[in-house]
C-alpha cells in the first residue's frame, strides 16, 4: 500500500525545475528530507519531514525550494540551500535543535530569502497542538509575516503549545535521531558539543 500511494504521489506532484514553481495535481502532503551528519563526512541519519499542505503553496514552498538549492535569493541572485549548513543550536533546556543559518552558520544569519509577494503568509497560527517533531520556521526580524531561512524542530512530548513562528511540517521519520543529538550534543545554553552539518537535503 505505502508503494502504490508513493508512486502515486510521484506521478501526481512534482517541481518543476525549470520554472522554479510548485506544482500540485494533488492532496497528498510534501516530504522532505535532512541527512545529517559530522563534519569529518560520517553520517548520523535521516530526517524527513512531512510538510503542512494546508499552508498551500507560501511557506511550503520556501522551506521546499532552499532544500532543493534551487531558491534564488531575489536580491542578489544568488542560490541558497540547506545543503552544507550547520545545526547552530542544540537546546538540552528547550529541547530543540535550530538550524537553517544559510549565511553565517550561528543564527545571525536568517537571510530572510522573500520576496514578500511569493513568501508572507497572514493566515497561520502559531498555537500548535503536539510540540513533537514539530517543526517551525522563523520570521524575518523586521516584518513577522515575512519569513527567513531559520528553522527549529521542537521535541518535547507537550500538548497545545504557542510558538514563535509558523509551523510547516512534522518530522515522521529519524525523530529518535534528533532526540539522541540532544542527549549527546546539546548543551542547556544550546551550543553544540559537536559540529553537526545537513550533509544532504532535498525533496521526496
Amino acid at each position: 500500500m505505502g508503494l502504490i500511494l508513493s508512486i502515486l504521489a510521484e506521478r501526481n506532484t512534482h517541481y518543476d525545475k525549470k520554472k522554479l514553481e510548485w506544482v500540485n495535481y494533488c492532496n497528498m502532503n510534501q516530504m522532505v528530507y535532512f541527512d545529517i551528519g559530522f563534519e569529518t563526512g560520517v553520517p548520523i541519519g535521516r530526517v524527513i519531514i512531512q510538510m503542512n499542505e494546508a499552508l498551500k503553496k507560501n511557506l511550503t514552498e520556501l522551506f521546499v525550494k532552499t532544500a532543493r538549492g534551487e531558491f534564488v535569493h531575489p536580491s542578489c541572485g544568488k542560490k541558497i540551500e540547506y545543503t552544507g549548513t550547520i545545526l547552530h543550536q542544540i537546546s538540552t533546556s528547550k529541547n530543540m535543535i535550530m538550524g537553517g543559518d544559510v549565511l553565517n552558520g550561528n543564527g545571525c544569519g536568517r537571510c530572510a530569502p522573500v520576496s514578500r509577494k511569493l513568501f508572507q503568509e497572514n493566515n497561520f497560527s502559531s498555537t500548535v497542538q503536539n510540540t513533537r517533531g514539530k517543526v517551525i520556521l522563523l520570521p524575518s526580524d523586521t516584518n513577522p509575516t515575512v519569513f527567513s531561512s531559520l528553522f527549529y524542530v521542537l521535541l518535547d512530548k507537550s500538548g497545545p503549545s504557542v510558538v514563535d513562528g509558523c509551523p510547516i511540517g512534522d518530522v515522521i521519520e529519524g525523530i529518535e535521531i534528533l532526540e539522541t543529538i540532544v542527549k549527546e550534543y546539546g548543551s542547556e545554553n544550546g551550543r553544540p558539543g559537536k559540529k553537526l552539518i545537513v550533509h544532504n537535503c532535498g525533496h521526496l
